[in-house]
């Protein structure tokens, strides 16, 4: 999809803009970068507008633009006042989980909807932190430059490694129940995956004030999740005023994928469009 680069006030945001009818904001999750489609772009199909715009450290996205993701609301808002949008709904992935919050509580007038796609409710855990600067931080590059390699020598290893991080069940047997549309998907996410500066950024982040949100919230969160633990869900729907969960019938973090995940599609399209 055609990128567009805006330098707004705090450094230059990337965005993409397609579609006609009602504009959905969406804020992609960790390490997905410009080409990451996580099935989203089908809402264009749909009758809905679908605004991208790429996080601070993705893509041409500057750190400069929002350090926090209070500080990226305010930017987010900034680019909506460009393109003449006065409300969007959000959807917000894992970890776009604390900026799709800050956009609806600092920003109540011009958030419609949000629904959260297993996304990050409460602050990253001291372990998964370390792990991620090591990973994620410095070496950024050289960690995904070898993933991508190996991705292309032995992938059914590869993914299955992934997998185990995003699902509470027993891999293998999860990998074998995986249709080859499944894998597919796994595997695209993956040779589209960059962090750049945005993943370091992400797991620094803080919580904005949860009740502060007026706007309708679907989060969408699976049980067998082992990335976001479903407890997620329930501190967003303790914390909040008008919220529904719904269980994703998926068996890991990857609520997109599975011979269930057009129940997941259905259950965003309803609540968008009504």
């Amino acid at each position: 999809m055609a990128a567009t680069l805006f330098d707004t006030a705090k450094g230059i945001v990337e965005f993409s803009f397609e579609g006609t009818g009602p504009t959905i904001l969406l804020l992609k999750g960790g390490h997905c970068s410009r080409d990451t489609d996580l099935s989203h772009r089908s809402l264009i199909y749909e009758g809905f507008s679908l605004l991208t715009i790429s996080r601070p450290g993705y893509d041409a996205t500057e750190v400069s633009a929002g350090r926090t993701a209070a500080e990226f609301a305010d930017t987010i808002v900034s680019v909506l006042d460009h393109l003449n949008v006065e409300k969007v709904a959000v959807i917000a992935v894992s970890s776009a989980g604390p900026t799709g919050i800050a956009l609806a509580a600092y920003y109540p007038d011009r958030v419609e909807k949000l629904v959260m796609e297993a996304a990050v409710t409460a602050p990253w855990e001291l372990g998964t932190k370390m792990r991620a600067n090591l990973l994620f931080g410095p070496s950024e590059k050289a960690t995904w430059g070898i993933i991508k390699l190996l991705l292309k020598v032995c992938p059914d290893i590869v993914m299955k490694n992934i997998l185990a991080s995003l699902t509470t069940e027993e891999v293998d047997d999860l990998y074998k129940r995986l249709s080859l549309n499944d894998r597919r998907f796994i595997y695209n996410m993956l040779a589209d995956s960059q962090s750049g500066h945005g993943f370091s950024l992400d797991i620094k982040h803080g919580l904005a004030d949860m009740s502060k949100i007026k706007a309708p919230i679907l989060g969408m969160y699976a049980r067998k999740d082992k990335s976001v633990p479903y407890s997620q869900a329930i501190l967003l729907k303790s914390n909040t005023q008008n919220c529904e969960i719904y269980d994703a019938p998926s068996d890991s973090h990857l609520i997109w994928i599975g011979p269930k995940a057009p129940n997941v599609w259905a259950k965003r399209l309803d609540f968008l469009s009504h």
